[in-house]
């Protein structure tokens, strides 16, 4: 084409048109892009902050620390130590892991070959996390794969703080850890159903962590963090809540004497063969619980062998029926229904009674008896007499009054209110039967309250697990000369000949009472089960603890309370007495005079 032919097309009408067109084209692109990038930054920019804030701030929990669990001297009985956890969040990681994928297969060798080095090393870690983690081969990618849709998955609960550090530093996308609170109770299997434990969410479901678990927890607290894409914390912003630590929880367990005597019942339970066993150690002035042990026995500290029937606190959950541990409570009745005097006597001969078609019998033919004999011996047939002499309405006040069929609201979960039915349904054999400990049930706890009112001439105080800041008003049950005859009888068992023998304590006068109950199982009375048990106070003088004892289905011949746990309750009852440095009130003269001498040394 000649150079004129060229500048006529180019001068051409159709031509100019179609640049125009164009350029109108690119102009009109430019101003919406325009127009748009003003409207964004206008009137959108609070909605861009809101979702930039979205994919790299975010809101985090801050654990509380759980207070403490003490004894009634501050020693820890459950305490919290940080632990990490170590979670994923699947989707991320494996939208990470394709992205790596993709790029390795770029047509950019550079680019592809830096993908591949950072795919390698993401293999590479996850394999380290595997072994990290304790994981079998394959195990940790099979769990991602299973739960590749879920957005928050744990890999481990409540490892130590080392583990965390180390899975951190691997820097895989999408995992990390987080700082909670493990429990630890230093006194293990000892303590266990007082204690209780926490789940591995830190909540108390059984025990004092679950009674005092509001108190205990305290309140979580919240900030904005900024994250990366991985997950991994750049920088904390702002404190939204305050977080607010658990309280610390003082019992008024004494840990000394909690440790004497789960170590006795334990030793002795497996030696009996026996089904279970308890004992309560309560302060006889204030109704503090200062031990309370059960057998079998659990450790909160290994909860993967945890079973539910071996944490039960049996010596205030599991109702029993008493047998004669219940004598002294029904002379007492009786003194206060003024249907005998102290000094009465109760013609047993011939050693039977017969009430319709029930007998009692006592196991030989004893005569007459004096009240403090009836306990000594522990007559049924003197005890039915007893109770036989007292209108129905006044017994079951008296044993209203001294906490039966009643929970102790002593702060445990699951308190069992025991069985006492009301008068009007007694008959002949019920009133009879309630007079030596059959017909009506209690907890040990229970029955360690009442005799409370032997220690405080008359003065009854209610138990409690928390130690007390002052002593507490007790309640008036019976009168003080009363209360103070049935002490001064229950001193008769303890002693030569009697079937307390075995419960007495070199330097000490002790007041108690033996127990022996049959276990009625599919309405019937089984004289190969029985429950053996003993109560005491101790030094008898002045009573200062209550030791209550029980063994449950004991696997030997001749299982009576005398003879089984009579030995147990002198155990624990001077071992407590050491502990607190409580004086002898029974020294002999020689005795005297060599504790005099190593003073004055």
């Amino acid at each position: 084409m000649t150079r004129r032919a060229k500048h006529t097309a180019l001068a051409s009408p159709v031509y100019r048109g179609r640049r125009l067109a164009l350029l109108l084209f690119l102009l009109a692109g430019m101003v919406v892009l325009l127009f748009r990038a003003g409207y964004i930054e206008i009137f959108q920019q609070e909605w861009l902050q809101v979702q930039a804030d979205k994919r790299q701030m975010r809101t985090m929990r801050i654990p509380p620390y759980r207070g403490m669990i003490v004894d009634r001297n501050n020693e820890a009985l459950a305490i919290s130590s940080p632990v990490e956890s170590i979670w994923c969040d699947p989707v991320k990681f494996f939208g990470a892991r394709a992205a790596l994928v993709k790029l390795s297969k770029s047509d950019d060798a550079e680019e592809a070959a830096e993908a591949q080095d950072d795919l390698d090393n993401l293999d590479v870690n996850l394999i380290r996390l595997e072994e990290l983690l304790d994981m079998k081969s394959g195990e940790l990618n099979k769990l991602l794969t299973t739960n590749k849709r879920k957005r928050f998955l744990y890999l481990a609960r409540q490892s130590a703080p080392a583990l965390g550090r180390d899975v951190d530093e691997l820097k895989l996308p999408a995992v990390g850890s987080k700082s909670e609170y493990r429990r630890f109770y230093p006194m293990a299997e000892s303590i266990g159903h007082v204690v209780g434990f926490t789940n591995i969410d830190d909540s108390g479901v059984e025990g004092v962590e679950l009674a005092k678990n509001e108190l205990l927890a305290g309140k979580s607290g919240e900030k904005k963090v900024i994250q990366d894409g991985a997950g991994r914390l750049i920088e904390d912003i702002e404190q939204v809540e305050r977080m607010v630590p658990g309280q610390d929880v003082q019992l008024s367990i004494d840990r000394r004497i909690q440790y004497q005597a789960y170590k006795v019942l334990k030793e002795q339970v497996h030696q009996l063969s026996a089904k279970a066993g308890s004992v309560v150690v309560l302060d006889a002035k204030t109704g503090e619980v200062l031990a309370m042990a059960n057998m079998p026995g659990f450790n909160p500290n290994a909860r993967g062998s945890l079973k539910a029937e071996n944490y039960r606190n049996r010596a205030l959950m599991d109702a029993y029926e008493p047998g004669s541990t219940i004598k002294p409570l029904t002379i007492a009745a009786a003194l206060e229904a003024r249907v005998i005097g102290p000094n009465v006597s109760i013609d047993t001969s011939p050693g039977t009674i017969k009430l319709g078609k029930v007998t009692v019998k006592d196991p030989r033919n004893f005569g007459t008896l004096t009240l403090d004999m009836v306990l000594a011996k522990s007559s049924n047939v003197g005890a039915s007499k007893i109770a036989l002499l007292m209108e129905a309405k006044e017994h079951w006040k008296f044993l209203n009054r001294v906490g039966f069929g009643m929970r102790p609201n002593s702060g445990a979960p699951s308190e069992t209110n025991g069985g006492l039915s009301y008068y009007d349904s007694w008959g002949e054999v019920d009133r009879a039967s309630h007079g030596y400990g059959y017909g009506v049930s209690i907890s040990l706890l229970q029955l360690a309250q009442a005799y409370t009112v032997f220690a405080n001439q008359g003065v009854m105080f209610p138990s409690t697990l928390f130690k007390l800041s002052e002593r507490p008003q007790g309640t008036e049950v019976m009168k003080a000369e009363n209360a103070d005859a049935v002490l001064r009888m229950m001193t008769a068992v303890v002693k030569e000949g009697a079937t307390g023998r075995r419960a007495m304590i070199e330097g000490y006068t002790v007041a108690g009472k033996t127990g022996t109950a049959y276990k009625y199982i599919n309405k019937k009375y089984r004289t190969d089960r029985r429950v053996v048990s003993f109560i005491g106070l101790a030094p008898a003088s002045n009573p200062r603890l209550i030791v209550a004892v029980t063994v449950d289905e004991p696997r030997v011949e001749r299982a009576t309370g005398g003879r089984l746990v009579a030995p147990m309750f002198s155990k624990i009852m001077s071992s407590s007495l050491r502990i607190l440095d409580i004086p002898p009130d029974n020294l002999s003269k020689e005795q005297i005079a060599v504790s005099v001498k190593k003073g004055a040394s």
